[in-house]
């Protein structure tokens, strides 16, 4: 899946832009703020439906308009149109066969795999962080997972109805759909984490980063169930009851539940450094796209945003070999370009911003 061209009309700082996008790597640069993440954000709308950046589609609409568009289109002459309109639903529309879709269509059809600053430091991320990203990965690589996981939320917020109106005769039958759907999501989950794990221990293109950094062999993922796992799980809902009705929510269990990151079986927060946190981060997200590639038969788009803070020069140039040598599209942007400028198969693009208006070059 390679993108062609982007085109968005009253996006935040933009009122129209326009880019044609090489198939190899493509760098986004310029001054703090002046728009770079905003294309990106554009991208990640178009083909799912959501911000990194906010919850508020609204607010991405550029200030004294009604309406924004985005139009993403492919090397096949398919694309993407998104309308949103104030206070109404947004439109999506399919170019190719001129229907409305809806947000299933766009995830299930063009898969993403977004890097963006908040997770470059994936070693100290919150649980709920990394909950979304195991529950992408399962939703490409597991058909069921996702009707799974929304029976979890059902569960969980029904008996959280409970204890917040002290209906607390019913707990019980909650508990008990809990203790039945809890294996299925830890089965789920263990197999996931242990797949990253075997990406990481055997594939070759972990070793271009291990070239420097030798360090990430030994790093692994530590599956954590979201509840003590040396007691039963009946057990533990027993156990927390009472402060749970403190609560009004259930405290532990696989709503819970994340993973951490270790290297030689201590928290990578601690061991290692800032640049190599994000190094870090980056190999996962490069063996999540790899899992769902393999799974799917379609190449997620990557993007990368703000790719150059806390990166030297080395592994940035160890970053764009792996993504040259296996023809992966990248979009990513940076405030220097000072790592990438001289390096053969990377197509820059300048952003400025003028007053309030953005323009790209």
């Amino acid at each position: 899946m390679i993108i062609q061209d982007l085109k968005i009309e009253n996006f935040r700082c933009y009122d129209f832009a326009e880019i044609t996008f090489d198939k190899g790597i493509n760098l986004i640069h310029g001054q703090n703020g002046c728009g770079k993440s905003s294309l990106i954000e554009a991208i990640q709308l178009n083909l799912s439906g959501k911000s990194f950046r906010t919850t508020e589609i609204d607010t991405i609409i550029r200030k004294n308009n009604s309406f924004l568009q985005s139009l993403v289109t492919f090397e096949d002459n398919k694309g993407i149109k998104i309308t949103k309109e104030r206070d109404k639903r947004a439109k999506i529309t399919d170019i190719e066969s001129k229907k409305s879709k809806n947000y299933k269509f766009l995830v299930e059809n063009y898969p993403l795999c977004l890097v963006e600053n908040n997770e470059f430091f994936f070693t100290d991320a919150n649980p709920e962080t990394k909950r979304v990203f195991l529950n992408k990965t399962l939703f490409y690589v597991e058909q069921n997972f996702n009707f799974t996981e929304n029976i979890l939320k059902k569960i969980i917020k029904s008996r959280s109805n409970c204890l917040k109106h002290q209906k607390f005769d019913e707990i019980n039958y909650w508990n008990d759909k809990l203790v039945e759907i809890e294996p299925q999501i830890t089965e789920s989950c263990t197999k996931i984490i242990d797949r990253f794990n075997h990406e990481i221990k055997n594939n070759t293109y972990v070793e271009v980063f291990s070239e420097k950094n030798a360090w990430i062999k030994d790093i692994s993922l530590g599956y954590n169930p979201g509840f003590n796992k040396n007691t039963p799980f009946k057990d533990v809902l027993l156990e927390n009851l009472s402060k749970d009705k403190a609560l009004f929510r259930t405290s532990s269990g696989p709503h819970k539940r994340f993973f951490k990151i270790n290297v030689q079986d201590t928290d990578a927060s601690l061991i290692l450094s800032r640049g190599q946190q994000k190094i870090a981060s980056i190999v996962l997200h490069l063996v999540q796209r790899e899992i769902i590639k393999n799974d799917t038969g379609i190449s997620p788009i990557l993007l990368m945003d703000d790719i150059s803070s806390e990166l030297d020069k080395d592994n940035a140039n160890l970053m764009l070999k792996y993504l040259i040598n296996n023809s992966i599209q990248t979009i990513m942007t940076s405030i220097e370009n000072n790592h990438f400028f001289n390096t053969d198969g990377v197509c820059m693009f300048h952003v400025e911003q003028i007053g309030d208006l953005s323009n790209v070059r």
